[in-house]
């Protein structure tokens, strides 16, 4: 039997920094020793857990069976194809669509800034410029040039309103034709456009907004305490989620079992998950409604654990015991 004492973890890497930053938070955060592989042969020891985001599922599988079977499988994000049953533990995101069970934690925030030591945001007073944050058009969402020039409108009416300096944040997936908008709209003030690294840029802004396509982003920029903001962009929906949507008006439960029974990889909803964190006073939405009220902050801590919830179930897992609690849904 592994104990904590000489037990290891392995990192399933998907070359997506927003997934691998939760995975090494997570990670750390056990305080036991880690590292990643790339693919099937680049490991000889074997692992005690295999964390796996995402479709890194099927090599984390993989993995398992060549050890033997004896390592337990950590996956962060709903499994594809592959009852609950059969995995040890599921850390599922807050936009993920997906039945509760006694192996799944429903987070209320991605891992992305989470702090073991810290276990609740407190309300931030620091001054600085108000920076928005550019994502880029997914699966999940678009981002036209209406889009991009409605954005930049309402961010510079909330700077004027708050009496601070406007600064735009391009990402990696922010698209050309969006930046030619930014570049062309700020040529005589080129300096707005701040291309620092984003930890540098959350620690010396006042106020940020992030657009709704990255919930690493809203995860980072809540995590700072500092007044946040959501530009609703405009939602796509895949095929798969447009079944969904016909599945539950007929039968909800029918999709659940399916998906506890393996055949079914269960969905996303990032518009429930928006309009809860607005419900809940942790951030604020960048409409025409939310700018009445440009003085807006979180006005009181926020609980902050998930990440100490996930630690105690994976180490739970390590000892051979079960934890206290099956489920945590909020």
């Amino acid at each position: 039997m592994n104990t904590i004492s000489n037990a290891s973890i392995l990192i399933i890497d998907t070359g997506r920094k927003g997934e691998m930053r939760q995975c090494e938070a997570l990670a750390m955060a056990c305080g036991l020793p880690w590292q990643f592989t790339h693919d099937d042969q680049s490991t000889s020891s074997e692992p005690t857990l295999i964390l796996s985001f995402g479709r890194a599922l099927r090599q984390a599988w993989r993995l398992k069976a060549a050890f033997g079977g004896r390592p337990r499988i950590i996956q962060l994000g709903r499994p594809r194809l592959k009852a609950p049953s059969e995995l040890d533990l599921i850390l599922l995101m807050p936009q993920d669509d997906y039945p509760a069970g006694p192996q799944v934690l429903h987070l209320n925030m991605p891992l992305n800034g989470a702090d073991i030591a810290r276990s609740s945001i407190p309300a931030s007073t620091a001054q600085g410029p108000l920076s928005v944050l550019l994502g880029g058009p997914t699966r999940h969402f678009g981002f036209s040039d209406h889009d991009a020039l409605i954005l930049l409108s309402r961010a510079e009416r909330l700077a004027a309103a708050t009496g601070t300096e406007l600064r735009i944040v391009p990402g990696p997936r922010t698209p050309d034709h969006v930046m030619e908008i930014v570049r062309e709209r700020y040529r005589q003030t080129p300096e707005r456009i701040d291309r620092r690294p984003l930890p540098t840029v959350l620690e010396e802004s006042g106020r940020l907004v992030v657009t709704t396509d990255s919930a690493s982003l809203i995860a980072d920029a809540w995590r700072t305490g500092k007044p946040t903001w959501l530009y609703p962009l405009p939602v796509r929906l895949p095929p798969v989620q447009r079944l969904k949507i016909m599945a539950d008006r007929i039968t909800p439960e029918l999709r659940h079992t399916l998906i506890r029974r393996g055949w079914l990889a269960g969905g996303t909803d990032f518009t429930r998950w928006h309009q809860a964190l607005v419900r809940q006073g942790l951030v604020r939405p960048l409409t025409e409604q939310g700018l009445k009220e440009p003085d807006w902050r979180m006005p009181l801590p926020a609980h902050d654990d998930e990440l100490r919830m996930c630690r105690d179930r994976v180490l739970a897992l390590v000892a051979d015991r079960q934890p206290a609690s099956d489920h945590v849904e909020r």
